[in-house]
C-alpha cells in the first residue's frame, strides 16, 4: 500500500490501534505464546476457534490424525462393550470401551458396566455431553478411529492454558512421586509438577509423607522445555483464603500441628490451609515451659483458639478459651472501675498504641492523643504509662483512654 493509502486509512475505528502498533485481544480464549489474535471484531473468537479446529459450529470433513472434535451424541451397542459416538458434522464412529479404561476412570467409574449403567437414558447422556466431551482422531484412513481419553487430555490441556492467563478454577491433584525439588502429580489425567515451595503454606519437612495424598491446586505456568504444567497449592490458598478466613470462629477449639517456632512463639498449621501464631504471652504455663525449653518440633500436635484475625489476615492464636477470657476481663473491669491503670506500651501502630496491662492487652486510639495534644509517636515500646479503661468492644477488646495525670496535678495546684 502506498504512503498515501496509509495516510488515508481510518485507524481510529480500530480500538486495538494505539497509534504505534496493534494490541493483542486478551479476551480471546485459547491463545498461547506463539498464537496471538489482534482482531477485536465480534466474530474474532469464532474465527480463531475455526482456525484451531475447536469451533462447535463447523467441522472439517477431511479429518486428519491429531484433530480434536466435539461429541454431540452417543449410545451403547448392546452386549458389545462398545459405544457409538456421533461427532459434530454427523459422522458416527464405534469406540471400544475396553480401550478407554482411563477415560472411564477419570469420571469416577471402575468398570465398563458401571459407566454404561450411569448413562442408560438419553437425558443422562445429554447432561454428560453438555460438560464438553471430545474425540481425538487417531486414524483418518481408511476409516476414522478416535480416542476419548486423548480427546479428554487435549481438552484439559487447552483449559489449563486458559487458566494460566485467567485463573478461576481449582483442581484436585494426586501426588504420585516426590523428588528433591517438589512433586510429580496427576491432575485430571494430565501429569504436572508441583514445586515444594508451592505445595504447602509452610516449609515441608518430610516430602515422602505427601506421596499418595490429594491436594487442591491451581494452574501456575507451563514450561515449554519440560513440556509440563506447573501447579500450585499456594495459589489456591491465596484465592480462597479471604473467604475461608471469614468462616473461622473465635469460639471454636481447633487442632493443628507445629510448623516452626520463633522467639515470639509457636507457628501452627490447621484446617490444611491456615497458619497462626501462638504468642508466648497467650500460652498456658505448661506450653510456655515446653516452648522456653525448645521442646516443640515440627509436626507436634497443638490445640488452641483463635484470639484475633488482623486486618491483613494474620491469625493470632491463644490457649485461653473464650469463657476464661471473658471471666478475666470482667474481673479486670471490676478492679479498675474508673481508676488509673499501670500499663506498658507493646506496639506503636497507625491507629494508636497497643498496651499491656497485667496479662491483658488493649488499644489507646489516636483520638485520645489528639485530645491530649500529643502523639503516640512520642512514645517507644516499653514506656510505662497510666491509662483509664474506656470500653469493651468487638470480641471483648479493651479500649483505653490516655490518662492525663499531669493535667490533673495542674488543676489541683
Amino acid at each position: 500500500m502506498s504512503e498515501t493509502g496509509f495516510e488515508g486509512f481510518n485507524w481510529e475505528k480500530y480500538e486495538n490501534w494505539n497509534g504505534a502498533s496493534l494490541r493483542v485481544n486478551d479476551k480471546i480464549k485459547g491463545q498461547d505464546r506463539k498464537t496471538k489474535v489482534y482482531s477485536f471484531e465480534p466474530y474474532a473468537q469464532e474465527l480463531f476457534d475455526l482456525y484451531n479446529n475447536q469451533t462447535h459450529k463447523f467441522i472439517r470433513k477431511d479429518l486428519e490424525r491429531g484433530d480434536v472434535v466435539p461429541i454431540v451424541e452417543f449410545s451403547f451397542i448392546d452386549g458389545s462393550g462398545k459405544m457409538m459416538v456421533e461427532i459434530l458434522g454427523g459422522l458416527t464412529i464405534d469406540v471400544d470401551l475396553g480401550r478407554e479404561k482411563r477415560f472411564i476412570q477419570i469420571y469416577g467409574f471402575n468398570t465398563i458396566s458401571e459407566f454404561i449403567e450411569a448413562f442408560n437414558t438419553a437425558e443422562k447422556r445429554k447432561q454428560f455431553i453438555d460438560h464438553g466431551i471430545y474425540a481425538y482422531v487417531v486414524e483418518s484412513s481408511p476409516a476414522v478411529k478416535v480416542s476419548l481419553w486423548q480427546g479428554h487430555i487435549k481438552k484439559i490441556k487447552d483449559e489449563f492454558m486458559e487458566q494460566i492467563q485467567s485463573p478461576s478454577r481449582a483442581y484436585v491433584a494426586k501426588i504420585i512421586e516426590a523428588n528433591r525439588g517438589g512433586f510429580f502429580v496427576e491432575v485430571q489425567g494430565v501429569e504436572a509438577f508441583m514445586p515444594g515451595s508451592l505445595a504447602a503454606p509452610n516449609k515441608i519437612i518430610d516430602f515422602e509423607s505427601y506421596v499418595g495424598k490429594e491436594v487442591v491446586v491451581m494452574i501456575e505456568d507451563f514450561l515449554q522445555d519440560m513440556n509440563s504444567f506447573i501447579v500450585s497449592h499456594k495459589k489456591y490458598i491465596e484465592h480462597v483464603l479471604p473467604q475461608k478466613i471469614s468462616e473461622l470462629s473465635l469460639s471454636q477449639k481447633y487442632s493443628g500441628s507445629v510448623t516452626g517456632t520463633s522467639k515470639y512463639g509457636i507457628f501452627a498449621e490447621f484446617n490444611d490451609i491456615f497458619t497462626g501464631l501462638l504468642h508466648k504471652s497467650k500460652m498456658k504455663e505448661d506450653t510456655y515451659h515446653k516452648f522456653r525449653n525448645r521442646q516443640y518440633n515440627p509436626g507436634d500436635a497443638l490445640e488452641f483458639y483463635i484470639s484475633e484475625i488482623t486486618k491483613d489476615n494474620r491469625i493470632i492464636l491463644t490457649e485461653e478459651s473464650p469463657e476464661e477470657k471473658r471471666e478475666k476481663i470482667l474481673k479486670f473491669v471490676e478492679k479498675y472501675d474508673n481508676k488509673p491503670i499501670d500499663a506498658e506500651v507493646a506496639a506503636i501502630m497507625n491507629f494508636g498504641l497497643i498496651v499491656n496491662a497485667e496479662d491483658l492487652s488493649g488499644v489507646v486510639p489516636n483520638r485520645e492523643f489528639r485530645k491530649a495534644h500529643t502523639s503516640p509517636k512520642n512514645f517507644i515500646i516499653g514506656d510505662k504509662m497510666k491509662f483509664k479503661l474506656f470500653e469493651i468492644k468487638e470480641g471483648e477488646k479493651l479500649v483505653f483512654t490516655f490518662w492525663l495525670e499531669r493535667e490533673k496535678k495542674e488543676e489541683g495546684a
